[in-house]
């Protein structure tokens, strides 16, 4: 399996790199080769491409699945890269313009700590986590457009005209509420989780060993909370663009709402990072009524 993601991340670095023309090629070449390494660590002859293929179809590889496919959707894959590019170049430059805002975000980050402050036990260690601040801050920055450019690389899919219209308005407008949501979703992890849950960790056996945080892992932890209650909150967009695709209808949201209970506790449990009850429902009651919003959105898709 991590095979599979570690090729996964190399198409996708491919894909913006080479052009989805050469794509399939080099997700060939890259295995075959993966493939020969190996086989002359256990002392094999290597093979040739035409006589892998053979054997990739005979033994139904995933890998060979996966290029088939990436050769059939070449269309469709330089539409993704013609999107991902231009969503990576507004990243980039809302990074530039987040690293002057940098220092004022850190101190927010370290607020809810209290008065225990972080520490830094490498040269560089307070360099790397500022850009990891300027990227976060960056990517909140940027994020109206980057849903704007998924949304856009969605639209495609919808089949009559009527669709395509409702669809581009969605285009236009899904973004703002989108943004919102995740924003609103920090927020609510900022003001009232991540206060709860670090008081919680720093008492949590201090009579065996007192908190001297680094400030790379304190801020890597923090992001990871913010940015993950962040997307957990975009649940009705996402639940309104299922249906606007006809993947799921309003009724069957309503149907399996049992199912969603237990889903959202175990996100919640998930994203929670304390293994306290009280934080969890603090997370997944939002979330439930994320889900009815939802489906309220549902049914105007």
């Amino acid at each position: 399996m991590s095979q599979i993601v570690w090729i996964a991340l190399l198409l996708f670095v491919a894909l913006i790199v080479l052009g989805p023309e050469k794509l399939p090629e080099g997700a060939e070449a890259l295995w075959l080769t993966l493939m020969n390494v190996r086989r002359t660590q256990q002392n094999l002859e290597a093979l040739d491409l035409e006589t892998a293929r053979a054997s990739w179809r005979r033994e139904k590889s995933p890998i060979y699945g996966l290029i088939q496919f990436l050769y059939a959707v070449t269309v469709h894959l330089k539409e993704l890269r013609h999107r991902t590019i231009k969503a990576g170049l507004a990243l980039v430059a809302a990074t530039a313009v987040s690293v002057l805002f940098t220092s004022t975000i850190m101190e927010l980050l370290i607020r809810p700590a209290g008065g225990l402050k972080p520490i830094f036990l490498k040269p560089t260690e307070l360099f790397f986590t500022y850009f990891k601040v300027a990227l976060v801050g960056g990517l909140c920055l940027a994020l109206p457009y980057i849903i704007f450019q998924v949304l856009a690389f969605i639209a495609p899919a919808m089949e009559n005209p009527k669709e395509k219209s409702r669809f581009r308005m969605l285009v236009f407008f899904g973004a703002i509420p989108g943004t919102l949501f995740f924003l609103v979703g920090m927020a609510f992890c900022y003001l009232v989780m991540l206060p709860f849950a670090l008081r919680y960790l720093s008492t949590f056996g201090s009579d065996i060993a007192d908190p001297a945080w680094t400030i790379a892992a304190y801020i890597t932890f923090v992001l990871t909370f913010l940015v993950g209650v962040g997307l957990v909150f975009e649940t009705p967009l996402v639940m309104f663009v299922a249906t606007k695709l006809g993947l799921i209808s309003t009724r069957q949201y309503l149907s399996y709402w049992r199912h969603a209970v237990v889903l959202i506790f175990v996100v919640a449990a998930v994203v929670t990072p304390t293994p306290d009850p009280l934080n969890m429902a603090l997370v997944a009651a939002p979330l439930l009524l994320l889900y009815g919003l939802g489906i309220v959105l549902s049914r105007f898709a």
